[in-house]
């Protein structure tokens, strides 16, 4: 068989092939692809590999696959249907799906701890490290504080109950520059009580710091806020927020609402929308005391060291904390109150610093006012003076009719202002007990009284809000020509027992 001189050999019809092949891929590409703009936010790179397509690098990359239409377009890809290996595309960190990203897991550490201190049911200490997946657990008047690996702090407030479960860092491309740079992804997982968040302003966020409850969603686009769930019966979740933004999310109810500074929302997986409202002020502080007295105590009540604070118009009720330091660390009470009022009975004495603040009919907490506060000891009232100095000359008696003027020694310097002279037929001052009032000179009269009585005398004195105080008791008698021959006596008063002055 004889070969045509048209026919070419069969390795290059190979080559041209080849070569055909070249030229039809990259008239693909050419119609696939458009002008490209670069992501004006981070971005990561990625390289289509043999056996991508739409579906799979909407699953692999994507939050949702709705979100390649963005991406297509973002990249210039005019028909998608047409992406060939080796293509690169960038996506933007808005629809980037970061669980399928390579990350690396940071760690932060417990600045804090105070009382009962717990990290995955073991004691913890100042200085441990807080682990992605710890568990931490504060008891009673105990709190907790620890630095997130972006610099952010949370306080863990008493009976507190929350997870770290997520605390790490991506690799992403800048926009400005297309070096690569860290951001950061955290998330709090609260199971009980109330978490007090100051979020670090500078930190590059691949998402916002979030803090979820069984029954919400907190985004964190703010600084400094409280998120709390400190009800578990009636799984209410309460989000207060002091600067910044928050997005409050009911999964239940697929709701949400942004929550901007000074507001604060309440709401439970029923509520079918979240209600935003104002804060409560802060009392003014220089209306809370700073220096508060306990009483001395005695018979008759209880020594029991009350703050009291200025009320604060559309509060149901307040709270305070107290801490031994000024970054509320240590705080050795937690106390809440009806009435503008709090009971410091149980602290002893010294310096402390108290917050407090008001909440309104949903619980929903407002703003704090800080005041250093001292507890001491009231002045100790002064000790009973005594009335009667010397017996014999101390009181002297003169007959007036048939009334005995009684002149007591009285000194203006020693003595209470408000004297009463008490009279009884019994040494323990019970039987026939009568009173005469004591003037300012020091006289009583004593009516009536016959020659040849035998009374016992006591003096008692009332000082304004102070307990009555009592002399000892004497012996009063009179001779049976009382008021006959005899009209005075110079010693009136007889001891009936040794006394000290």
């Amino acid at each position: 068989m004889q070969t045509s001189s048209t026919q070419l050999p069969k390795q290059q019809y190979r080559c041209v092939f080849k070569v055909l092949l070249a030229s039809m891929a990259m008239c693909a590409m050419t119609h696939a692809l458009a002008r490209i703009d670069k992501p004006q936010e981070p971005f990561i790179s990625y390289t289509v590999v043999k056996g991508d397509n739409i579906a799979s690098i909407s699953k692999k990359l994507l939050i949702s696959p709705s979100e390649f239409a963005q991406l297509a377009k973002l990249n210039g890809i005019k028909n998608p249907a047409l992406i060939q290996p080796g293509l690169v595309i960038d996506v933007p960190r808005s629809i980037l799906k970061l669980g399928s990203q390579p990350e690396e897991q940071l760690t932060g550490v417990l600045e804090s701890a105070s009382g009962d201190v717990l990290i995955n049911n073991k004691a913890a200490k100042a200085g441990d490290v807080v682990r992605q997946g710890d568990r931490v657990q504060t008891g009673a008047v105990s709190s907790a504080t620890i630095k997130l690996a972006d610099g952010s702090k949370v306080q863990w407030m008493p009976r507190t109950i929350a997870e770290v479960t997520q605390q790490s860092q991506y690799a992403m491309k800048d926009p400005t520059t297309s070096i690569s740079t860290t951001w950061f992804s955290g998330t709090i997982r609260l199971v009980e009580g109330l978490l007090d968040i100051a979020a670090e302003k500078t930190t590059r966020r691949a998402q916002p710091f979030g803090v979820t409850t069984p029954t919400s969603v907190v985004g964190v686009r703010g600084t400094q806020f409280r998120v709390a769930y400190d009800d578990p019966a009636s799984r209410s979740a309460r989000t207060e927020v002091l600067e910044g933004k928050v997005r409050a999310d009911n999964p239940a109810q697929a709701a949400g609402a942004d929550v901007g500074g000074g507001f604060g929302t309440a709401f439970r997986p029923q509520d079918r929308q979240i209600k935003v409202v104002p804060l409560l002020p802060a009392i003014d502080s220089a209306l809370l005391p700073q220096r508060i007295l306990r009483p001395q105590p005695n018979a008759n009540s209880e020594a029991r060291v009350m703050w009291q604070l200025a009320s604060l118009a559309g509060a149901v009720g307040y709270k305070t904390d107290v801490a031994k330091d000024e970054g509320f660390t240590q705080l050795v009470l937690l106390a809440s109150a009806a009435q503008p009022q709090f009971d410091l009975s149980a602290l002893p004495n010294g310096v402390y610093f108290a917050r407090v603040r008001g909440f309104d009919a949903q619980k929903i907490e407002g703003y704090n006012a800080v005041r250093r506060i001292e507890i001491a000891d009231a002045p100790v009232p002064p000790k009973p003076v005594v009335w009667i100095h010397n017996i014999g000359v101390a009181a002297s008696a003169f007959a007036q009719g048939s009334d005995v003027v009684l002149q007591l020694s009285r000194q203006s310097a020693d003595t209470p202002a408000q004297l009463t002279l008490e009279i009884a037929q019994d040494a323990g001052m019970t039987q026939a007990l009568r009173q005469f009032p004591v003037d300012a000179q020091g006289r009583a009269v004593i009516t009536p009284l016959p020659a040849g009585a035998s009374v016992f005398v006591r003096v008692s004195s009332a000082a304004g809000s102070q307990p009555v105080q009592r002399s000892p008791v004497y012996l009063l008698r009179l001779p049976d020509n009382w008021g006959q021959t005899v009209q005075a006596l110079s010693d009136a008063l007889l001891p009936l027992a040794t006394t000290k002055p």
